[in-house]
């Protein structure tokens, strides 16, 4: 803890993805192109980066829990594979999006909600455990992720405005060392990223 923040400044913990799953129900709830998100059925969990390989540019990650249009199994190659089924306070997941410490956490706020609005863009319409699938060949991102940003560009500017009004923006404007001088002990859910498993 930081020597110089005094004492009775310091709270006792804060469970960053609890936090962080309220902000995608807000998001959820006053953004019309994401009303059709369940947060209760979108798992946030915490991840690590991996020093100095590839993922070290990665700030979050959507992991869908079923296949093409929700199908719960996939034919590849005379084989058959399934998602695992994840459940959270009695409920089954549809999806599990990761956001990867500390470095997602050193962005600016503005950038913290430009990740958060590009991982939830990546949850189907329809809410089906599928990705939202923007062109047959690169069906992630489409022609560009450039591209696949500007989609949300006005309903996050909404967002944005919103929220810098709220205590979550004070929460989204921390970085690791704010929140570890601010709070005594930093928790949040970690769960092994789920892969696809073979049924036969």
């Amino acid at each position: 803890m930081n020597a110089t923040v005094p004492r009775e400044r310091v709270a006792a913990s804060i469970n960053v993805t609890d936090v962080l799953t309220l902000v995608v129900k807000e998001i959820a709830g006053r953004s019309e192109s994401y009303r059709h998100i369940d947060a209760g059925r979108t798992l946030v969990c915490l991840s690590s980066n991996r020093a100095g390989g590839r993922g070290g540019a990665i700030y979050g990650k959507l992991v869908p829990l079923r296949f093409k249009d929700g199908a719960q199994s996939l034919r590849y190659r005379g084989r058959t594979y399934t998602m695992p089924r994840i459940v959270y306070a009695g409920i089954e997941q549809r999806y599990v999006v990761y956001f990867y410490f500390p470095r997602f956490f050193d962005l600016p706020a503005a950038e913290k909600l430009r990740v958060i609005f590009h991982e939830l863009h990546h949850i189907s319409p329809q809410f089906d455990g599928d990705i939202r699938r923007m062109g047959r060949v690169k069906s992630a991102h489409g022609a560009s992720r450039s591209g696949f940003d500007r989609q949300f560009e006005r309903e996050m500017g909404v967002f944005n405005e919103w929220i810098a009004d709220t205590p979550y923006f004070n929460f989204l404007s921390m970085d690791s060392r704010g929140l570890m001088s601010s709070f005594t002990r930093i928790k949040g859910r970690r769960l092994k990223m789920p892969r696809p498993v073979l049924l036969d």
